[in-house]
């Protein structure tokens, strides 16, 4: 008798890595097949007419050449694929992302190829949700409990950045306490989230709502109050999250503070600058196989070129934490130069209520003790001016 429910796909990291490097060979093998052409044009041009033969069969090897280092990845990838069905679903459900390294690298090819990944149901692909010892925790009180034994009635979320995962909240902290553990010490419980960066920035707010309102149903206890904190990327999915979904939102009444941590509400400059590289070397005939590199990036990296045009959400309080890694935040340079990635003018954005960070680099955002403080202090409803001084390590 055959059953009439759908069989279930399994999770297997095994094929889609060996998808995934197929992949990395065929992108990155086209641009220098491009550049090899195009030498070709400038040697056999220079050689003229009499050289045509010898070009032919120069040009004939060599697309032969990549056209089989193609075919040959795709077919190892295809075979790996295959042999993997043999092996036993806890070998390779999670062969990847069971190793804080393997999990990294996840979070970064996603944030490379997320909206691909999703697309072709590759599982690398990754889910939006809590995760517990580098897996999804799903939408149920007793999956919750587990995940969070000493669950309290105020949620702080946290919202990692661009190519990172929830491991991003937990590194650099040389032998101190990261900030969930530092928020868990006040009766805060830290929702360290991991989700798809490669997808659009719209798409991962409209997500983050409809999950927030599963996760406060399910919680352990009664959620009373809730507080956001955005890293770079992190923080404009926070915005879109409150401003989109906020006619429809259960959860938002119960927020009372939002962070934006190296947030670019009006873009990032670096990837402003790969869209105008992309477009200029596609301008010359030489370089525009390297343009189409180039266009392989995400939507989401691409969403970072432009300001957030979603109002910040009323009821809340809104506060940026911005870095410049010029220790005179007043210098000449500072606001241009920024963390080294995302410009003061942009990490101030909207908000109104901006604490500076100077010497400070982009990442160091993740791990740094006035940070740390400056959340305490935020969430336990301390004053600007009391917060101010902590920023300015006071």
């Amino acid at each position: 008798m055959h059953s009439n429910f759908p069989r279930v796909r399994r999770r297997n990291e095994v094929a889609g890595a060996a998808t995934v490097l197929a992949s990395a060979v065929d992108i990155l093998s086209r641009p220098v097949q491009g550049t090899h052409r195009a030498v070709n044009d400038v040697v056999f041009g220079v050689l003229g007419r009499p050289a045509a033969p010898i070009r032919a069969v120069n040009d004939g090897i060599a697309d032969a050449v990549y056209a089989a280092v193609r075919g040959g990845s795709a077919a190892i990838a295809k075979a790996v694929a295959t042999g993997s069905e043999l092996l036993p679903d806890e070998t390779v459900s999670h062969a990847v992302t069971s190793s804080a390294a393997g999990s990294v690298l996840v979070g970064a090819v996603n944030g490379l190829l997320g909206d691909r990944l999703v697309a072709e149901a590759n599982d690398l692909a990754v889910e939006l949700g809590p995760h517990h010892r580098r897996r999804v925790v799903a939408n149920e009180t007793a999956e919750l409990t587990t995940a969070f034994p000493f669950a309290t009635g105020h949620l702080a979320i946290l919202v990692h950045g661009l190519g990172e995962t929830e491991q991003a909240w937990y590194y650099r902290h040389d032998g101190r306490g990261s900030y969930g553990e530092t928020l868990a010490a006040h009766g805060i419980s830290a929702v360290c989230l991991r989700y798809n960066t490669g997808t659009g920035i719209v798409d991962n707010g409209a997500a983050l709502a409809d999950l927030l309102d599963r996760v406060v149903t399910a919680w352990p206890v009664p959620v009373e109050r809730i507080d956001l904190v955005g890293h770079s990327m992190g923080g404009l999915v926070l915005r879109r999250a409150c401003g989109v979904e906020a006619s429809r939102a259960t959860w938002l009444p119960l927020v009372h503070t939002a962070c934006y941590l190296g947030t670019p509400h009006e873009g990032a400059p670096l990837a402003t600058g790969v869209y105008h590289l992309s477009r200029a070397l596609r301008r010359v005939k030489q370089t525009a196989v390297w343009s189409d590199l180039l266009d392989v990036r995400s939507r989401g990296v691409d969403d970072l070129r432009l300001a957030t045009d979603v109002p910040l959400a009323p009821g809340i309080r809104h506060v940026a934490v911005q870095a410049t890694l010029a220790e005179d935040p007043h210098a000449w340079w500072a606001d241009a130069v920024g963390d080294g990635l995302v410009t003061l003018r942009s990490a101030r954005g909207p908000v109104s209520e901006v604490y500076t960070l100077p010497g400070t680099g982009h990442l160091a955002l993740l791990s740094d003790l006035r940070v740390s403080r400056v959340l305490v202090d935020l969430m336990t409803d301390a004053s600007p001016r009391q917060i101010a001084q902590v920023a300015d390590g006071a």
